[in-house]
């Protein structure tokens, strides 16, 4: 499995401060990710490397992967997938058979699973019917503000956001992410996945 990363700096507007009183441009660091081919399965998964800073960037976009593969006839593919994403040493049982049914009842809402990973790739929009653009590329960005320190998993750890701004909505999405100490690997952050199942224009 190759994975091709294109970074680059851009300038964002951000709240100034805790209180934020005015606005600031921050620079921020944004990927292009092209996974060849597309994992479709765990294994496959697993083999991509998600340790370095660009991790956080992998993770988020191998979520959208684990999605496209989710299909009314086979569940079982994404599920291992987003187990490899979510389960970590420090956090083992991250992945439930409740973030599993809301996946199943959002993939199922108005046909979403057909376009939802889709509408995160690079030239799909609702007036093409969210047909990604060829090489099928994931561009992703920081958020604007510091990681957070949470202790869910008994250990302190430092939770960071990774922003998708897409053509299927007016406002930008996220996904948390956080190393692992053990092993260094990157992980999603409790249930953040939902984030990405949210409707969509033109579904």
């Amino acid at each position: 499995m190759t994975v091709r990363i294109k970074e680059e700096t851009i300038r964002r507007k951000a709240s100034k401060g805790q209180a934020g009183e005015g606005t600031e441009y921050v620079d921020l660091k944004q990927v292009k990710i092209q996974f060849i081919p597309m994992p479709k399965n765990a294994a496959e998964l697993k083999a991509i490397d998600r340790t370095g800073d660009n991790g956080r960037f992998v993770t988020a976009a191998l979520l959208i992967a684990a999605y496209k593969t989710w299909t009314p006839q086979n569940e079982d593919t994404c599920t291992e997938m987003m187990k490899a994403l979510m389960n970590s040493p420090v956090s083992p049982d991250t992945f439930t058979n409740h973030t599993k049914q809301f996946v199943k009842d959002r993939m199922l809402q108005n046909g979403k699973w057909q376009c939802i990973a889709d509408a995160y790739c690079d030239g799909a929009t609702p007036e093409n019917n969210y047909r990604p653009s060829s090489p099928v590329t994931i561009t992703l960005r920081e958020y604007p503000y510091l990681p957070q320190k949470s202790t869910m998993t008994g250990k302190e750890l430092l939770v960071e956001k990774i922003v998708s701004d897409f053509a299927g909505a007016d406002t930008e999405r996220s996904v948390s992410v956080y190393k692992d100490p053990t092993d260094d690997r990157w992980y999603l952050f409790s249930d953040s996945c939902r984030n990405l199942l949210g409707d969509i224009k033109g579904i």
